[in-house]
Order: structure tokens, then C-alpha cells, then sequence
């Protein structure tokens, strides 16, 4: 089930019921067995291993926290001054519970690690042994969860092993619960938040249906009370999030399923395109991932507050962003905020590179010193992240692109100055910000054609047909409706397109469109709903073949 399965809907609908129909101290469980529901749907041969994840959590954090909870008492006792042994205790204690977090962190992000190196490993003859061990143990729990009539109706066809052929683990949103479970314990160990008690409420924070396929990687102790307590019906709320959700079907099915067409058909076949149709394809491609993924996004939040539960925003219309630095604060928000919380911050506060920093200093002076605990965390940051989006060089080479591009802004600052000073550039000027959007968009292109051709080699290639056979006649030749949208549906995406722009533009103003919509006279605010609908409807991709329901960070 997704959200863009026509069964969802009656289900959602049906959760919603249920969920305002029980006690409100009990409606968690509610969420709980919808989550799992909606997760079983998708792969139930995964589902151990997300429980085997949260329980890892669970046990962990308590361990953590019945620690602390001891030193603390044998403090209280203590009527005199600090002692040695005291702070002798502190800080084993420390180390111990250090201990306990490093383990359950390696063991939950072993998960993740192994379901992006999987396929790397099975052509390492050293390695594939483990893939098989581990692809036998799936095939082994999907035959014993076809023989439980219950559960069989949910069990996959594809998961048995044939012709010595591996079956890849492919959990569903591994990466949003096993960061948000790592997340989660750095917080308890970092005594930030209590430990959750109860197994139950722990679970639903790792796979609270709204954020499984794509996220946002929400902080446990942002949601957790939430989860816990329950909502209270409300009738805006209802309304606003519908009204979010119909937004998000509307950027996924009307504009990134109906783009995505152009773009898979010139990147599927792009030697045989030349300038002008890849930077046509190259623009669409990102406008495209940022409908899809935003787009999922709303629907999400749109979801949970229908049930009275704030998710963190994830995007904040990130193509009016004016640098790399700025858009990354605007895109995939939460991510960004895990990779400082939990990467970053510890890297930057290492005593170890403090002390490293301190002889660059010395020996290169204070500015280089200063750039050295710049440069090094967001090195490893961007590294990190590029592994994250998918393992092979392109996606490594991704992580360095932005990295550096962020290091450089953020190195060079100084000198960049005193450059827009010396050629007297009014950076506070409208036509200047709107040249350094339109710079970080492009550059944004740039980075996705790193990584959709799948390989550096394709790559280089798309960008010499770009640069060097470029054919500005084809913008007005008709050329551009014969690649994979004719032309009533060019102009149909490049009228959405402008409908989102102003959207955009209203909200970076400071307008709130759903209050604004909420003020119209009754008549006017359902042409409005209707409208959308039918926009939905009608100019939404469907048809025979076509798996509208892919979202594309789905499976990271």
C-alpha cells in the first residue's frame, strides 16, 4: 500500500475513524497497528528486522538510562564535597554507557550499511558468502511466514531464492528509522531525553506510517508526546490537512509523474540527444525529484495532521535559496539537521581535532586554523551523505561536489566580499538575488547530472553534448514535443510549473496560503477544493503499466 494506491484512501479513512473513536489515551495503539499494517503491505519478510531494530533501541536506551539513574542516586547520598571516587564513577560510568551506544548504533546501522552495499558485496567472491548467509535467512523467514494463514496474505512472491540467485534485503524506509532509532539513542546517552518505557510507543516512533516511505527523520523527543498522547478532533485541522495532502497529489502525480516521462526518456536514450533537449531534460529532472519528493512530503504532514500530529517540515522552497549553504538548509531539512546533530557537532567539539586545529594554527596561522575545523566535519558530512543517496563513485562523487562547494563559499567568504565590493555589486538589489538563485538551481542541475545516468561515464558524456553541440533552435523548432510529452502536455506541466512558482512566491512572502483560502467566501473556497481535485483527476499520470505510486526516495 502507498499513498497513491487507490486502496489507501477507504483504509486512511477508515484509521481516521477508528482513531478518534477510541479512547484518546489509547489511540496510539491505533497508529501502532496502522504502522504496521501499512508496513506489512509492503514487505513483511522485512518487518523482523525493523522490530529487531526498535527492540535493539529500546534495550539499549533503557540500559543507558538505568546507569545514569544509579550514578544519580549514589550522588544524592553523598553529602559531602565531589570526591575522586566519585568522579572516578562519573566517568565510568560514562564510558560504559558510551560503550552501550557505540554497540546498538553498529548493530541497527549495520541494517542500513549492508542494504546499500549488498549488491557490491555479492560480486566480491571474499564477501558473498555473507550476502548469501543473509539472503537465505530472508528466503528462510518468508517460507515460514507463508505457512501462518494470517500472515500469508501479505508474504511476498518474489522472496524465495531460485537458481542459486541472491534475494537483496530491500527494507522499506530503512534509512529514516534506523537514523531516527541512532538519533533517538545519542539523546538518551547525551541525556537529552528520557528513555521510552514502553516497547509499543518506541516501535511507533520508528515506523509511524505518514514518515516510512521517505521521511522526514523526525526527533523522538519532537513527536514522541505526540504519538503518545493522542489528538483531539478538529475540524480546521482536518481540513488543512487534507488540503496539504491534495497539494502533494497534485505536485506528485500532476507535475513529477507527468515530467518524469521527458526525463526518462532522454536520459534512457541520451546518445541520442544533443544539447539543448539534456539541459531541457537536466532542468526538468530536478524540478522533477524536488515535485516527487516535496510532494511526498506533503502528503505526509498533511496526514499526520489530520491526526493532530506535527511532523518537521523538510522543504522550505528550496529553489529560492541564493547558495549551496541556504539550499540545504531548504532541502531535505531533517536530514541535514541529523548530519549536524549527530555528525557534525561531534566532530566540530573533538578534543582530537581541536588539538589538530591548534597546530595548524600555529604552524599556518589563525585563519587556516579556523578553515581546518571548517573544512574537516563538512568533509565527512558530505562524504557520509553522498553514501547515503547510493554507493556507487557518481554518489561519491556527488558528496565531494557539494561539499566543496559549501567549504569553498564558506573559506573564501572574505575574498568574495571584497570582490562584489571592488565591481560595486549591490548584493541587497532584487536583480542580484535573483541571479544567485538562479546560480544555485543551476548548480543543483549540475549535481543531478551526476547522478541520474547512473555512472561517471554517462555523465561526462551528457555534459561534452551539452557544452559543446548545443542547438538553441530546438527551443522553437518543435523539437521539445517529440520527447516524451507532446505539446499540449509540454504546456500543461509548464502551466503547473508557473501555478508553483506563484505558490512558492506567495509563501516566501509570508503568505499562508490555506488560512488565505479558509477566508474566501464558501462558494469560492470549493471551486477551489473541486478544482484541485479534478486538476488531480484529470492531468494526474495513470494508465496501464505505469507505477504512479514510485516515489523516489522510497527504499533509501
Amino acid at each position: 500500500m502507498n499513498f497513491t494506491d487507490y486502496l489507501f484512501f477507504p483504509v486512511f479513512a477508515a484509521v481516521i475513524i477508528v482513531y478518534f473513536v477510541v479512547p484518546q489515551k489509547k489511540r496510539w495503539i491505533v497508529l501502532l497497528a496502522a504502522s504496521i499494517v501499512f508496513f506489512l503491505t509492503w514487505s513483511l519478510e522485512m518487518f523482523p528486522f525493523a522490530l529487531f531494530a526498535a527492540f535493539v533501541a529500546w534495550i539499549a536506551a533503557r540500559k543507558i538510562e538505568k546507569r545514569y539513574e544509579a550514578l544519580n542516586a549514589y550522588t544524592k547520598k553523598q553529602k559531602k564535597a565531589v570526591t575522586k571516587k566519585q568522579t572516578d564513577l562519573t566517568q565510568e560510568t560514562k564510558k560504559k554507557c558510551r560503550h552501550i551506544l557505540w554497540i546498538a548504533a553498529a548493530v541497527i546501522l549495520f541494517m542500513l550499511i549492508y542494504s546499500k552495499i549488498q549488491y557490491v558485496m555479492a560480486d566480491i567472491p571474499v564477501l558473498s558468502g555473507i550476502v548469501a548467509l543473509l539472503s537465505d535467512l530472508y528466503c528462510t523467514v518468508s517460507r515460514f511466514f507463508e505457512k501462518i494463514p494470517i500472515l500469508s496474505y501479505f508474504a511476498s512472491d518474489t522472496a524465495a531464492q531460485e537458481g542459486g540467485q541472491f534475494s537483496f534485503l530491500v527494507p522499506l524506509g530503512i534509512s529514516y528509522y534506523t537514523l531516527s532509532l541512532v538519533g533517538y539513542l545519542a539523546d538518551v546517552y547525551w541525556r537529552k531525553e528520557r528513555a521510552e518505557r514502553n516497547f509499543g510507543k518506541l516501535l511507533l516512533y520508528a515506523l509511524y506510517f505518514p514518515k516510512i516511505l521517505e521521511g522526514p527523520i523526525a526527533k523522538h523527543r519532537n513527536i514522541a508526546q505526540q504519538l503518545n498522547e493522542g489528538g483531539n478532533f478538529d475540524y480546521t485541522r482536518l481540513c488543512h490537512g487534507l488540503q496539504r495532502m491534495l497539494w502533494g497529489y497534485f505536485k506528485k502525480l500532476v507535475i513529477a509523474d507527468r515530467i518524469s516521462l521527458l526525463v526518462t526518456e532522454v536520459y534512457g536514450n541520451y546518445t541520442e540527444y544533443f544539447g539543448t533537449v539534456l539541459f531541457v531534460a537536466t532542468v526538468a529532472g530536478a524540478v522533477q525529484l524536488y515535485c516527487d519528493f516535496s510532494g511526498c512530503m506533503d502528503i505526509a504532514l498533511g496526514i499526520s495532521e489530520v491526526f493532530g500530529i506535527e511532523l518537521e517540515e523538510n522543504f522550505r522552497r528550496p529553489f529560492f535559496s541564493e547558495s549551496a549553504a541556504e539550499f540545504w538548509r531548504r532541502w531535505h531539512i531533517t536530514m541535514g539537521v541529523w548530519f549536524k546533530d549527530y555528525i557534525y557537532m561531534p566532530l566540530a567539539v573533538s578534543p582530537k581535532l581541536i588539538r589538530a586545529a591548534g597546530t595548524v594554527k600555529k604552524r599556518a596561522g589563525k585563519r587556516a586554523g579556523k578553515n581546518f575545523m571548517t573544512i574537516v566535519p563538512l568533509a565527512v558530512v558530505w562524504f557520509l551523505t553522498g553514501l547515503w543517496h547510493g554507493t556507487g563513485m557518481n554518489y561519491i562523487v556527488w558528496g565531494i561536489y557539494w561539499g566543496a562547494l559549501i567549504i569553498l563559499s564558506s573559506v573564501l567568504e572574505p575574498e568574495l566580499k571584497k570582490l562584489t565590493k571592488l565591481l560595486h555589486i549591490n548584493t541587497e538589489s532584487s536583480g542580484y538575488r535573483r541571479f544567485r538563485c538562479i546560480r544555485t538551481f543551476l548548480l543543483f542541475c549540475v549535481s543531478r547530472v551526476i547522478t541520474i545516468p547512473g555512472n561517471l561515464h554517462a555523465t561526462a558524456e551528457i555534459f561534452r553534448r551539452i557544452l559543446f553541440h548545443f542547438s538553441p533552435w530546438e527551443f522553437f523548432d518543435g523539437t521539445l514535443y517529440t520527447i516524451g510529452l507532446d505539446r499540449p502536455d509540454f504546456l500543461l506541466a509548464l502551466l503547473t510549473l508557473f501555478i508553483l512558482y506563484l505558490v512558492g512566491k506567495k509563501q516566501e512572502q509570508g503568505i499562508a496560503i490555506r488560512q488565505k483560502v479558509d477566508s474566501l467566501f464558501l462558494v469560492w473556497r470549493w471551486l477551489i477544493y473541486l478544482a484541485a481535485i479534478f486538476a488531480v483527476l484529470i492531468f494526474g499520470i495513470y494508465g496501464a503499466g505505469y507505477d504512479a505510486s514510485a516515489f523516489v526516495y522510497m527504499n533509501y
